[in-house]
């Protein structure tokens, strides 16, 4: 069931006259769309008489059984209730999609957002001569100019703060490169940051930005991303890079790309019961079943650390990845301490999961979240997400992300039964000389051996070697 009828249906129950009124900012002809809806109304109506004799005819299933009577007719019976309530259903989705191809687009003044804004995003005119534009580079900026700048723009995502550039040369040793275009006034109409990375064993490239899902140019102006991206083409080809890999949420013209992620995003409700109610029964029966299993659910700071590092490195460890250092997130929590949190699950007084949350803006993201195998019969991940959702929820956060996915992989299915909505992810590409496009992941075939001999390391081995090696892998 698509978003939009969800919200159709619990509007139509709860205040027809407050949807209309709602989706009435955002199509041109009321008059429809009020016909629409009574469409849809007396089409659940009729959903809720047909399921109402369903279910009166499958009780009385187990009372023939009982008296050792048939029941192929009653059954016959419920089997074509359920077709109709079926057709009910195609129906409305129908009347549904009608009312979703007559709503303004989105990014409109009045638009209802169903997405973070930095995924739908898209910029008006240059208001000033492009030749007047000034673009520069460094590896040190006025980080308080570029946070007043980044805060200024809803559209902004949390890798664009400054602190991360500096925070990944603290930890693994990579040159920043702020880029940077002004107007003739010298006032920031546009910022890219970008990291150098360099080794013997990867060789050199840029990314903005890398060990993260999002990164690329900021600006009100398309021109100007566009010409801070040529800018940092010239700077990759004075740095001797053989690439330049730039994580964006839209398509961008004259680059190469990879489309091989989506990110799942939920739109959230205002109330953790309407959350509740809009997960489904499926999960709800999940989640119900893991609080049996005395779990214990905490968020906080620095002083979950040792245990949320405990099984982010042992399911690193088991999936044959080289994991961050522990100093790695405590930089994390240190610089950004009004954005990012961690989560922990407890069984026995033993964490078992554990998820590290990062707010802004809109939005609140699950950059990195694990939970221990031996763990999966008690469904600690499932408790887990359920509380961070609530979390999200109370915070007053209107979207949850959680994170990339292949599609179609496991996890991609796992965020899916959330309700999770995939939009794609675009890394764009500039290459040297015309090369082939990295493949600096866990999929490239010639890893596999690597990731079967890591996944015998013992895990205090892979934590020591593990940081040397992911540092260069973005």
């Amino acid at each position: 069931m698509s978003t939009l009828n969800q919200k159709i249906r619990a509007g139509l129950k709860k205040d027809p006259e407050a949807l209309l009124d709602m989706l009435s900012l955002r199509t041109e002809d009321k008059s429809v769309l009020q016909s629409r809806l009574s469409s849809i109304t007396g089409l659940l109506e009729q959903e809720k008489s047909v399921d109402k004799e369903r279910k009166k005819l499958s009780r009385q299933i187990g009372a023939a059984r009982k008296e050792n009577k048939d029941p192929a007719a009653i059954i016959a019976s419920v089997a074509e209730l359920s077709a109709s309530i079926k057709k009910h259903n195609a129906e409305i989705e129908e009347q549904v999609a009608l009312i979703e191809s007559d709503l303004v687009p989105e990014g409109g003044a009045e638009a209802v957002p169903t997405a973070p804004k930095h995924l739908y995003f898209s910029g008006r005119e240059l208001d000033c001569d492009e030749s007047s534009l000034t673009i520069t580079h460094s590896d040190h900026i006025n980080e308080l100019e570029w946070q007043t700048f980044t805060a200024s723009l809803g559209h902004s995502n949390v890798y664009h703060d400054a602190k991360w550039c500096a925070l990944i040369k603290q930890n693994f040793g990579h040159m920043p490169h702020y880029i940077t275009c002004r107007k003739s006034d010298g006032s920031l109409c546009g910022v890219l940051p970008t990291v150098h990375l360099k080794s013997r064993l990867f060789g050199s490239f840029m990314v903005s930005m890398p060990y993260f899902n999002y990164g690329g140019p900021l600006s009100e102006f398309p021109l100007v991303e566009e010409k801070m991206l040529q800018y940092a083409v010239d700077l990759g080809g004075t740095l001797d890079a053989t690439h330049l890999e730039i994580r964006e949420t839209q398509k961008r013209q004259g680059y190469l790309s990879k489309q091989h992620k989506v990110t799942m995003i939920l739109p959230l409700p205002n109330t953790d019961q309407e959350l509740d109610k809009q997960l489904g029964s499926k999960v709800r029966a999940q989640v119900n079943r893991a609080a049996k299993e005395d779990l214990h659910f905490s968020i906080g700071g620095a002083e979950l650390l040792d245990d949320y590092y405990r099984v982010f490195s042992h399911n690193m460890r088991d999936l044959g990845t080289p994991v961050y250092s522990k100093r790695f997130f405590a930089s994390i929590l240190e610089d950004f301490p009004d954005k990012a949190n961690l989560t922990i699950v407890k069984h026995n007084n033993e964490p078992v999961a554990a998820g590290f949350l990062l707010g802004h803006n809109d939005k609140l993201e699950i950059p990195w979240a694990s939970s221990l195998r031996k763990a999966n019969p008690l469904g600690a991940n499932m408790f887990m997400y359920r509380h961070v959702l609530r979390t999200a929820v109370e915070q007053g956060y209107e979207f949850f992300d959680f994170g990339r996915s292949s599609k179609g992989a496991s996890t991609y299915q796992y965020k899916k039964q959330w309700g999770a909505v995939e939009h794609p992810l675009y890394w764009h590409y500039w290459l040297k000389d015309g090369d082939e496009l990295p493949e600096l992941n866990p999929n490239n075939p010639k890893y596999k051996i690597v990731i079967k001999v890591w996944q015998k390391l013992p895990v205090a081995v892979a934590n020591v070697v593990g940081p040397q090696l992911v540092r260069n892998l973005p």
